[in-house]
């Protein structure tokens, strides 16, 4: 029994530590985001089709800008096949937990998103992947 408790302690601990941030979400929907469907997720869009998305900080965020990037991966190139699709620097009002917005892509391919705050851009808030087909 304390082989059990000892390993979830352990798997625990890795969880909170590893990632990007720990206590940052992204959301991504088809559809505007609202509460009753927030907690619902995707991770395959069409092409042109409208992304919407929601970063969620329950701590709050500490600055009043953050900087958003999506990134592609070329599934043809085995190793550093990355190219930036878009970023941008977006002011947030600091008393709200999260922020929202949407964004459309236009050709297919695996993607990421990722979150900065921009006092510390070395330090990733949080990152999602996606498909676009």
């Amino acid at each position: 029994m304390k082989k059990f408790i000892y390993l979830f302690l352990l798997f625990i601990i890795v969880l909170v530590s590893s990632g990007c941030g720990t206590n940052t979400f992204i959301v991504l929907k088809s559809e505007p985001i609202t509460e009753k469907n927030g907690q619902y997720y995707e991770q395959n869009f069409s092409k042109g089709q409208r992304i919407y998305y929601a970063i969620i900080k329950p701590k709050g965020f500490k600055d009043d800008a953050i900087k958003i990037e999506i990134v592609k991966k070329n599934d043809k190139v085995p190793t550093m096949g990355y190219s930036m699709q878009y970023a941008q620097n977006l002011a947030i009002d600091k008393s709200k937990k999260y922020y929202t917005n949407y964004f459309t892509i236009s050709s297919s391919g695996f993607f990421f998103i990722q979150v900065f705050e921009l006092r510390r851009p070395d330090k990733c808030l949080a990152r999602y992947s996606f498909r676009v087909k």
